[in-house]
Formats: C-alpha cells, structure tokens, sequence
C-alpha cells in the first residue's frame, strides 16, 4: 500500500475502479472516496472534537444516475440505504419503549447513512445533528439520553430548493447530476455491457480499494507549508469573495481527507485541490 501511495497518486487512480456502474463522474467518485476516508471526528480537547466527517449531496432529476452510488455503497461498502422519509424512531430510536427501538444513527456510527429523497425528511433537526454534531439525544417521556452517531451522510434529492439551509450548509459537497448526452449514453451502454468484466486483469480492483482505505483512514496527516496554504487561501478569498468559517472548515477538511488518500502531508497541492472541489460544488447551488 506504502509503495502504491509512492509511485501513483491514489486519489486520481483509486476512482478507476471505484463504483464502476457509474460512468465518468470522477469528481463524485472522489468525493465520496474524501468521505470513505475520514469516518470518524478528531478529538481536539476534552470536550471539544473536530469535524473531519464528509457528507455529500447528489442532485438531479429522475434517471440521470444521482442515486447508482447510494446503492454501490449500501452493497458492497456496508451503508444503510433509507428512502423517503423514515421516522424518528426509525432513525433516533423511541424513547417510550423499553429497549429504545431501532437506533440506525446510532447502530451507524463511523459507518455511512445513504439517503434517498433527502428533501422529503421531516426530522431536520436530528440529522442536522448528527451531521455536525456525532450526537442526538432522546428526550421525550422523560427520558434524556445522548448518544454516539458519527455517521457520514450521503445523500441524494431532486429538489435542492426544498432542503432547509441548516442541512445544506453541513454538505461539503454537492454534485448536480444531468441527462446523459448521447456521448454519454453510449458510454454507459458499454459500461454495463462490460462491467461483470472489469478488474480482472488488473490489480487495482476492489478489494485493493477497500484495504487501501482501511489503512489510509488511520493515517494522521500533518501539515507543511502553512505560508503559502495561507497565501492560497487569501487569494481564493480576493476571487470569490469572503466565506464562513464553515466553508473554510469544510475546505481544510477536505483537504485533509486528501493528504489521507495520498498518505502525505496536507499541503498546497491538497488545499488547492479541495477549493476547486468546493467552489464547483458552489456553483451547483448558485453560490459562484
């Protein structure tokens, strides 16, 4: 694993043959791949941690593919696919009865909750939580219990406009989804027509991605060249305008996730990588 983060660049190879049902798209490939590697928060203090877990959005209309990664990651990455809308108790558990009921926040903790029809969920509140937070709390019927569910959300909507700005803040990315030209089509004919077929003549499949990931999860990127990140980052600022500190949070994170793939330090190459990530995924919402 050492020699293949030295010779090639995993975060442009792993996406060759990471859900390979889905055509292209390599900029989503690699931004899930962000979130697969990063799937537990950082302990910052004694009572303080660190976000690093990346959650992603998908967006686009009916059959233009949006939701073929949710079902890759619920089959062959161990994620839990939710569509609609699920019921607190589904998702948090139910305080009135003895044994809590189902907790799937909780039972997912450092694991993935992929979300279909994210629009059409009426418990913002819980999932805002968990998404920024790693906690919920039950607290009805006088009860008040807090629990761990460091879980990535990846998720997909077709209508971006009805999803509440305090769960579309938490996205770090955000990946519009349209109809295939005709280019496209043919392509993904062919792609299904192969796919039973592809890695086996190469080593680079997935069972190399999955150990890969397992093992650049652990890795702890430092950081180099602060100077100039800072000089980027101001530059970006002078271009675009001010942001969030969020926005900035979520830049670093991503960043971060990156040196992770690379199993290298988080330097320029890494931040000037995740601001382009960031700012496309801007434009999808009409921020740029």
């Amino acid at each position: 694993m050492e020699i293949f983060s030295k010779e090639y660049d995993p975060f442009l190879c792993l996406p060759m043959v990471f859900c390979p049902e889905m055509v292209g798209r390599t900029d989503v490939k690699q931004g899930i791949l962000c979130s697969l590697v990063n799937p537990l928060d950082t302990n910052v203090g004694k009572s303080r941690r660190r976000r690093e877990r990346i959650h992603v959005l998908l967006y686009g209309t009916v059959g233009t593919g949006k939701t073929i990664p949710l079902e890759y990651l619920s089959q062959s990455w161990g994620a839990i696919y939710i569509s609609a809308d699920p019921s607190a108790a589904t998702l948090k558990g139910d305080a009135r009865r003895s044994n809590k009921g189902v907790q799937v926040f909780r039972a997912y903790s450092g694991g993935i909750v992929c979300i279909d029809d994210i629009e059409l969920m009426k418990d913002v509140d819980a999932i805002r939580d968990v998404m920024e937070s790693g906690k919920y709390t039950l607290d009805k019927g006088g009860v008040h219990e807090e629990y761990e569910a460091q879980c990535r959300v990846i998720a997909a909507t077709n209508d971006i406009e009805s999803i509440s700005p305090a769960i579309m803040s938490r996205f770090d990315l955000i990946y519009g989804f349209d109809t295939p030209d005709v280019s496209e089509s043919i392509s993904i004919a062919k792609n299904l027509l192969e796919i039973d077929e592809l890695g086996h003549d190469i080593e680079l499949n997935y069972e190399f991605v999955e150990s890969y990931i397992k093992i650049a999860s652990q890795f702890v990127p430092q950081k180099e060249n602060k100077d100039e990140i800072m000089d980027i980052m101001s530059q970006t600022f002078n271009k675009v305008g001010g942001r969030t500190g969020r926005w900035t949070a979520s830049v670093y994170r991503i960043a971060r996730a990156i040196a992770k793939m690379r199993m290298k330090p988080m330097g320029p190459m890494e931040v000037t990588k995740a601001i382009g990530m960031k700012c496309e995924s801007d434009t999808v919402i009409g921020l740029l």
